[in-house]
């Protein structure tokens, strides 16, 4: 009997800890206010979903002024950096990263983002165990392959950006603690007074908040001097006037909300003016004016494509970084001759089946069927279409393949550089079979500079240089990681990295005003 009494007593009180834990949980939920998160792009949703699974009794909001989530994120195709391969070691990635940001990248955010690429790849994969990001190319400014993105699946091409924003948006709906608001605007926000303010599809209202994400994306989308619909000056117009009117990659919705937001209340900004042109944009023979182009992956480059000027001669390393190939293109002036346009630089891009295959028949397909390629059989078809000399372009191509020939015969000599700086040589370039043809121009495609944060992605304050209480930023509205020139495949990794942060920051930050 003292048995019975004493379990029934034991029965008892672990009935009455769930109930007041299961009490004091939906207390929590209740009179805990919510986090925002501004912008569904991928620094946005692993903000989200970092929060939310954190503290399940907390609510997130993701809000995003366009009718879907994904942004320019689901546009990538380069691919997500991490060191996995062979011969790699973070100090040889990290170094990559500050050269290329050419002495104007916060080494701490730097440091940060190499040594937790790898953990940012698992963090991936844990998500959705199907995502797939086995395809490991070297990109310009890279000194070892590990950029990573996803191989064909059925014959058809699986573009990263877009397969990583669905994996993701899957697990957000695993959620219970997380809403998403699309068609809304933020137009204010008030840290100091837990307040923001949004229009939800056309409403205007005033939510009350305990800590704000903003990961709403740079400002690369419209490059004209006006932005539209507001007729106010766009960013890009006022900090880099010399690219007005030039092509772009971005989608209209990158126009730098954020960035207004946070310059609004106050926060500090960093390398507004340091614009990244990206060197190969498709021009669609059909519409070569078109002021929004599709990128060429720096992956086509990956698998050794090699870049022609209108006389058939290569004027540049392939394989260097965004902005020192940009130069070269600009510096080559081939408007106006054989197929490429008379009134903005462009140059040929030429691709073997062999390279073709290796980067993704599939997608390469997909261009093609976009009339973004034109596909030559043999060297005389394709001097033909170039409106070169046969035995100009032999030449040249003989050249290069000398290259090709010496280190497969010889790996000591992989670091000595060709006329043009060019130490990796993936593939020969002659051949008997089909080559593919695009047009390439230079883009505005992404911008370096925006809010300044620190390490646990708090923005700073122009005035103190202190963190803004309950205020966070992750992805391309921020400043720090790319200085002067991003590398391929940092964009990617630095969304997951320092969304992954903010969701952390924000979520410690809630939980310590409930306390």
């Amino acid at each position: 009997m003292r048995f019975v009494s004493a379990l029934l007593l034991l029965i008892s009180l672990l009935l009455y800890r769930y109930y007041q834990n299961s009490y004091s949980s939906n207390m929590s939920n209740k009179e805990g206010l919510p986090i925002v998160v501004v912008g569904g792009g991928l620094a946005g949703l692993c903000a989200t979903i970092e929060a939310a699974t954190l503290d399940p009794s907390l609510n997130v909001i993701l809000v995003d002024k366009e009718a879907n989530i994904g942004g320019n994120s689901a546009k990538a195709t380069s691919g997500i950096n991490a060191m996995t391969e062979a011969g790699d070691s973070l100090d040889a990635f990290e170094k990559d990263t500050l050269e290329s940001g050419g002495g104007l990248s916060n080494t701490d955010l730097v440091h940060k983002l190499v040594y937790e690429s790898e953990e940012a790849l698992a963090w991936l994969k844990l998500q959705d165990p199907t995502l797939d990001l086995s395809l490991v190319s070297q990109c310009g400014g890279h000194s070892h392959p590990r950029t990573h993105r996803c191989p064909p699946q059925d014959g058809r091409p699986v573009p990263v950006g877009f397969r990583t924003i669905t994996a993701l948006k899957n697990r957000i709906k695993q959620l219970e603690n997380v809403k998403i608001w699309t068609n809304t605007r933020v137009t204010h926000i008030h840290p100091e007074g837990k307040r923001i303010h949004v229009v939800k599809e056309g409403e205007p209202l005033d939510l009350a908040i305990s800590a704000i994400i903003l990961t709403s994306g740079g400002f690369a989308g419209q490059t004209q001097e006006l932005q539209q619909p507001e007729g106010t000056k766009t960013l890009l117009s006022e900090y880099a006037p010399q690219l007005v009117n030039t092509a772009t990659t971005n989608g209209p919705w990158a126009n730098g909300d954020g960035v207004r937001l946070g310059v609004a209340i106050g926060a500090e900004t960093k390398d507004l003016d340091q614009i990244q042109v990206h060197p190969t944009g498709f021009v669609d023979p059909n519409n070569p004016n078109s002021g929004s182009k599709f990128l060429a992956p720096e992956a086509l480059r990956a698998y050794g494509a090699v870049m022609l000027n209108a006389e058939g001669h290569r004027f540049g390393n392939e394989l260097a970084r965004r902005d020192v190939l940009t130069k070269s293109i600009f510096d080559t002036n081939s408007r106006g001759k054989g197929h490429l346009p008379s009134d903005y630089a462009s140059a040929y891009l030429v691709m073997t089946d062999t390279m073709i295959e290796q980067f993704g028949k599939a997608t390469a397909s997909f261009y093609a069927k976009k009339g973004l390629f034109v596909q030559c059989h043999g060297l005389e078809e394709l001097a033909k279409y170039l409106q070169v000399d046969l035995a100009h372009l032999k030449d040249e191509f003989t050249r290069y393949d000398m290259h090709v020939v010496e280190r497969k015969n010889d790996t000591s000599i992989n670091t000595v550089p060709d006329s043009f700086g060019k130490t990796v040589f993936p593939n020969p370039i002659t051949y008997d079979g089909m080559y593919w043809v695009a047009i390439i121009t230079p883009c505005v495609h992404y911008t370096m500079g925006g809010l300044a944060i620190n390490t646990k992605a708090a923005v700073l304050s122009s005035k103190t240089h202190a963190p803004i209480p309950g205020l966070y930023a992750a992805g391309e509205v921020t400043s720090g990681v790319h200085g002067h020139n991003r590398l391929a495949g940092n964009s990617l990794l630095e969304c997951v990295v320092y969304g992954r942060t903010a969701g952390r920051s924000s979520q410690e930050y809630a939980r310590n005003l409930r306390t």
